[in-house]
Order: C-alpha cells, then structure tokens, then sequence
C-alpha cells in the first residue's frame, strides 16, 4: 500500500487554504454565534501555523 503522507510544508499550504476560506465566510455572515466558532478555528490555525 502507498504511503499517503504530505509533507509539513503541504500540510501548512493547505491550512493557509482553509484559513483563508474561513475568512471569507466570517467577512460575510453575521450570525454571532457562527462568528464566534469560526474565530475559534482560525485561531487554532494560526497558533499550528506560527509554531
């Protein structure tokens, strides 16, 4: 069987993807509640992102 692993560099590309995406859907919806969840996984990204 092939090994399916990605590497720490793709990995932080695709969280950068994801992070980005997040942004935009916070920037347009403004539903509290929904804001306050989305905010906390951005911030779960970026405290992987910056270590």
């Amino acid at each position: 069987m092939e090994d399916m692993a990605i590497s720490e560099k793709e990995l932080k590309l695709l969280m950068n993807f994801i992070k980005d995406d997040l942004m935009k859907v916070q920037e347009n919806d403004d539903m509290e509640s929904k804001n306050m969840k989305i905010k906390r996984v951005l911030d779960h990204i970026q405290q992987y992102l910056k270590d």
